[in-house]
Order: structure tokens, then C-alpha cells, then sequence
């Protein structure tokens, strides 16, 4: 583990999620996105610690715990550090309990928290926020970029060096070939965030999963990529609703015929996904709905289903 510099006052640590650093002319600096607690946040203290940089703020893009879990770690170390994140972020971040229950849909249970609950969390409170536009940190300016879509509360933020951390809004491409059924809350929001992207004048992005940095030039693949695997879903649901049917059936279907692995909570990311993919369809007034035996179907609105 290392801290890498891409241009400028700008590094980043590569990790499960990676890590963003801004180092400021007086050797603090605002790291993005501190990843999940236990042993790496106290490799990249060391490395802090031997590189004499002390943590001002920690900026967090958006309300996944692999992207802000650790961030009581840090505070810890130094209580006057400023957690950040949207408005939205925040009332996840400071309330970690309520993910669970949006995916689940009620109360959660052992089954998915299994390895997702961290204690860690459950003291950690984001001390302001942060709104899209310029925003000044240690009396320097940095562009705060709404990228909302994977969550309602994703940000990216640009540094001077015109380096640009995007979060989750795009993943490597190993990882789209792999899990191309993307995590996504909101559909239209996602896809005007890939069009928003390319009009923003960066040099490079910073991805919070994958090895290396996206240039500019490269950029435009990768996010056709994104918009192909999208597409793909959406037309593959459009075909399934061309008879009614229930949606763990649908799920059913979608899994088997791409191939998916999963786990439990794995199962309820798809179904989370599928479901942003119903709404989006929705409120295209393309589907419609009907209850039958115990069961809510959706179809496409075309098919004029007569029940008796």
C-alpha cells in the first residue's frame, strides 16, 4: 500500500475502495472515501503519519458503508477531523440501519446484516454537508458534482488538479464484464449522471473500485459500457413483461438467463435493482399492473390482459 500521485496535490491509495487524497500547501489534507474499518484505515494513518500529513477533512461520495465505514477510525485518531457528504448521504450515514431496511423492505434480519453490520458505525455522525457547486476546504476551492442514480445521495468532487472521484456512478470494466446487473436506486437519474459526466472538464477520474486511473480520452468507453449494460436490463424486462408477471418470478428469470451468482443479500441488490428498472419503465407509462391469485404482475402496457 502506497501513496500514489496522479498530478498535483492530488494521490490516491489503492484498496477494495479506493482512497482519495489532497494534500494542502500546509500538509493537512481531505481524503475521499476512507473504504470499510479494521486494518487498512490504520495502514493509511501510517502512511499519513510517515509522510507527515495530518487528516483535515474526510469527504464521503456517497451512503455505502464500503465507501465511509472507517471513518470513526479516523476520528478517533484526531476528533477535529470533518466528516462530509450530501444532505441525502448524511441521514444514511448517521443512521447506518436504515440500508438494510430500504433493500429488505421492512425490518432486516441475521440472514443479510450476517457480515454487513459493523458496530463501528453506530457512533459516527457526518458533521456538515455538502451541496453541488464550488465549496472551499482549507481556503481551497473544489467542485462538488451531484452523480445521483447509485444512490439518491452520490456525489463526486473535483480537485484543482482537475482530478475528479466519481464513487460508484462507474466501475472498472472487469468488474461491469463480471456484474454487469448493476446496483442502481434510480435509472433515469443514473443515466442523466453518465451524460452529465462527459460534459465536465476533468483529466482523470479516480474510481472508488478498480486499479487504475480513467484519462479523459478513455473515459467515453467505459461509459457507453455503463449505458450498454443498462440498456441490456431494461430490454431484457421489456421482454419478460410482455406476459404478467410477478417480480421474484422476473428476478428469477433474469438471474438464470445472465448467469448471475449470488449470495442472500446479493439476491436483494438484484431485486433492489429490478425494482428501480419497474419504476423507470412506470413512469414511461409503459407497464401496468394487475392483481390476481394473491399476486401483483406487471406487463407491458400494449397487452390489453383481460382477467375473468
Amino acid at each position: 500500500m502506497e501513496l500514489i500521485n496522479i498530478k498535483g496535490n492530488t494521490f490516491y491509495i489503492k484498496g477494495g475502495t479506493n482512497t482519495g487524497i489532497y494534500l494542502f500547501e500546509d500538509h493537512t489534507a481531505v481524503m475521499i472515501d476512507p473504504g470499510l474499518s479494521g486494518l487498512r484505515p490504520k495502514r493509511i494513518m501510517k502512511i499519513l503519519a510517515n509522510n507527515n500529513i495530518s487528516l483535515k477533512f474526510i469527504v464521503n461520495t456517497h451512503e455505502h458503508d464500503d465507501h465511509y465505514g472507517s471513518c470513526n477510525q479516523f476520528k478517533l485518531e484526531n476528533k477535529d477531523i470533518k466528516v462530509l457528504s450530501s444532505k441525502y448521504a448524511k441521514i444514511y450515514i448517521d443512521n447506518p440501519e436504515l440500508f438494510s431496511k430500504y433493500i429488505v423492505g421492512g425490518r432486516a434480519n441475521n440472514f443479510f446484516n450476517k457480515g454487513l453490520k459493523n458496530e463501528s458505525l453506530d457512533n459516527l455522525k457526518v458533521d456538515d454537508t455538502l451541496d453541488e457547486g464550488k465549496v472551499i476546504l482549507n481556503r481551497e476551492i473544489f467542485q462538488v458534482i451531484e452523480f445521483k442514480g447509485h444512490t439518491p445521495g452520490s456525489i463526486g468532487i473535483m480537485t484543482n488538479d482537475k482530478i475528479l472521484f466519481v464513487g460508484d456512478l462507474l466501475v472498472n470494466k472487469d468488474m461491469l464484464n463480471k456484474y454487469d446487473f448493476l446496483f442502481i436506486f434510480d435509472i433515469e437519474e443514473y443515466l442523466n449522471s453518465l451524460k452529465k459526466i462527459r460534459n465536465i472538464d476533468f483529466e482523470y477520474i479516480v474510481l472508488g473500485h478498480g486499479k487504475n486511473i480513467i484519462s479523459k480520452e478513455d473515459s467515453e468507453e467505459l461509459i457507453k459500457m455503463h449505458e450498454k449494460a443498462i440498456n441490456k436490463y431494461i430490454s431484457q424486462i421489456r421482454i419478460e413483461l410482455n406476459e404478467p408477471i410477478g417480480l421474484e418470478q422476473l428476478l428469477k428469470n433474469i438471474i438464470i438467463k445472465n448467469n448471475l451468482s449470488y449470495n442472500y443479500k446479493e439476491f436483494y441488490f438484484y431485486k433492489s435493482s429490478l425494482m428501480s428498472v419497474i419504476s423507470y419503465l412506470c413512469d414511461l407509462d409503459e407497464i401496468k399492473y394487475i392483481l390476481k391469485d394473491g399476486e401483483l404482475l406487471y406487463y407491458i402496457q400494449k397487452n390489453q390482459i383481460m382477467i375473468k
